[in-house]
């Protein structure tokens, strides 16, 4: 338990994935975090399963990405299947090389993730993690805000200052309500029961995609996991008992076309109601929300945990430019950029889940003609990534020079002191100027980037410049239409440029902004 009083820069009230993220992100750059969570252990069943490569390049730089590679799975295309079997829609990643280096999208194991997190971030001599720490209200002034903490398991009492609160406390988030800040409904609400399975072995003659089954009948799912995780979930029917469902004779009768107990162990079942639902505050003050806090998203296009970890990636960064001396009004394109974003992304989760979810026969029937029009068209495949907006224009996203701004920034492997390594790794997480080879910025230019401490890289064949091992970065910039683009600390993009005169306004805006010391 912290020493009473004891001062903080952020406290944390949750450690899921999002809040110990969000955690290791600060410590990592200095920040004194208290990150904390009522419950002693980790939870030991899986819940998310899926994230994408802007997820990885985050855990990349927290430190932990080699080691989560090891216990993910390369996420499988996935098809929506009509009752006959027929495909009607077909979701597929980007082919290598990719373009953030890491797989555009993968399947993990939730607990074997977390722990991979609190591990990096209590080594860090910035943070303070503890379990078994409640928050039983807090109070906030013009310099900070007061935590009033209890030991989870005795009750015994002590009090914590942080200048600033991140309420990472899921769905049910006690800072939130804290707050009386109300959800936007979104309007969808459906129970479904999750079923998580380990296999006896890897084939055990389930499909070897994942299938979204848009069956009238009932609508259902299969994701394939990695090792041995393989999950079910079943939307229920109007009149079944969510807990009769959830156990194990029911979940076995639901299995029974697919596997039964002799080939497979029940891991976990749980029955959920899915909602799309956004908070209508992200901030108060001093006191922040992130991930399910603040959005609930349906989990069609596994989105739940990688907009939560996103949150973090966003925030974090502000939050550590604010301990610093940056400009408060920084913190407050957080929810300016993230909320219409996760908005979005939950509208489109929910439009296709609208399609799953299809009950009424002849209306699924139509779909199902529909859909295989398309399919038959050439117009029944998407990349998964093409499906989600950039970041709005605001303080922090200007729209000059092509569409690059608002979007990851490609992160190729390059080569340089006779190793090959991923981008980041070369120039660190912070802003940083990525060029073609004609960019060339003046002495004006250098100097006041070299005042607000941003590397200039180019990425080319020549003499002084970073060769890529593929065209990835090349190409990407020909798509956006960019001779340069100007990076931030969270990888997006603030800026495409055209020329180096294009650096003066938004040099001038983030001297303003981030007031560096």
């Amino acid at each position: 338990m912290p020493r009473h009083g004891e001062t903080f820069d952020v406290a944390i009230c949750g450690l899921g994935p999002v809040g110990a993220t969000l955690a290791s992100l600060l410590g990592r750059k200095g920040v004194r975090t208290l990150a904390f969570d009522a419950a002693p252990e980790i939870h030991d069943s899986p819940r998310a399963i899926g994230m994408d490569h802007e997820v990885m390049r985050v855990f990349q730089e927290a430190g932990i990405a080699d080691h989560i590679a090891q216990a993910t799975r390369d996420y499988r295309d996935s098809e929506y299947r009509t009752a006959e079997g027929k495909v009607i829609r077909r979701f597929v990643s980007p082919p290598r090389p990719w373009p953030l280096s890491w797989p555009p999208y993968q399947t993990f194991v939730q607990p074997l993730l977390e722990g991979a997190i609190r591990t990096c971030a209590a080594g860090l001599p910035a943070v303070d993690m503890r379990t078994s720490l409640r928050l039983d209200g807090f109070d906030e002034d013009p310099t900070g805000v007061t935590l009033r903490l209890a030991n989870a398991a005795t009750g015994a009492g002590t009090t914590a200052r942080a200048r600033y609160l991140v309420g990472a406390d899921g769905g049910s988030s006690f800072v939130r309500r804290s707050l009386g800040i109300a959800f936007e409904d979104l309007n969808f609400d459906e129970p479904w029961l999750v079923v998580d399975l380990r296999v006896n072995d890897d084939g055990c003659g389930l499909p070897d995609v994942n299938v979204q089954f848009c069956e009238p009948e009932r609508p259902h799912t299969f994701v394939m996991g990695p090792g041995n995780l393989r999950r079910f979930e079943f939307m229920l029917n109007p009149g079944e008992d969510p807990a009769e469902m959830a156990r194990d004779a029911s979940v076995w009768r639901l299995l029974e076309p697919w596997i039964g107990p002799d080939r497979a162990t029940l891991w976990r079942a749980a029955t959920y109601r899915f909602h799309a639902l956004v908070a209508r505050d992200w901030r108060r003050g001093r006191v922040f929300l992130a991930g399910d806090a603040c959005h609930m998203t349906p989990p069609f296009l596994a989105q739940g945990m990688v907009q939560g970890i996103k949150d973090a990636s966003n925030l974090g960064w502000k939050l550590a430019a604010a301990c610093r001396g940056a400009d408060d009004a920084i913190l407050d394109t957080y929810e300016a950029e993230r909320r219409p974003l996760v908005r979005e992304v939950i509208a489109i989760t929910k439009d296709l889940g609208r399609v799953i979810c299809e009950r009424d026969p002849g209306r699924a029937a139509e779909r199902d003609a529909r859909m295989l029009a398309e399919m038959e068209a050439g117009r029944g495949v998407t990349v998964r990534q093409s499906l989600f907006p950039p970041l709005s224009a605001g303080p922090l996203v200007r729209q000059m020079t092509g569409t690059a701004a608002g979007r990851p920034a490609p992160q190729p492997v390059v080569a340089t002191s006779g190793k090959t390594l991923r981008l980041d790794d070369l120039t660190g997480p912070g802003f940083r100027l990525l060029s073609t080879p004609g960019f060339l910025p003046d002495a004006d230019a250098r100097q006041r980037l070299d005042a607000l401490g941003i590397p200039c890289v180019r990425i080319g064949p020549g003499l002084g410049e970073v060769p890529e091992e593929a065209t990835v970065f090349r190409d990407w910039m020909a798509e956006h239409g960019a001779a340069a683009i100007l990076v931030r600390p969270d990888h997006m993009v603030m800026a495409g440029l055209g020329s180096p005169e294009d650096l003066a306004p938004l040099l001038e805006d983030l001297s303003w902004m981030l007031r560096p010391a």
